[in-house]
């Protein structure tokens, strides 16, 4: 599943169906919860660098001092 539309056509629909049977709010709930895991486990697989120099930079600085 290595295409993005094929990928957000299938999370629509998921969220769509969603939707239609516990609610707008639920549906939006379950779409945050879902982004998140994603980017947890994107992150744990080691695709997302940028937080990691985000932490570095962010711990440097405050080792650092005045």
């Amino acid at each position: 599943m290595n295409d993005p539309k094929l990928l957000w056509a299938a999370v629509g629909l998921v969220v769509g169906v969603i939707g239609v049977t516990l609610g707008p709010l639920e549906a939006f709930i379950v779409l945050i919860f879902t982004l998140v895991g994603w980017g947890v486990g994107k992150y744990a697989a080691g695709e997302i660098p940028i937080i990691d120099r985000l932490l570095e930079r962010f711990f440097s600085d405050r080792l650092r001092g005045p």
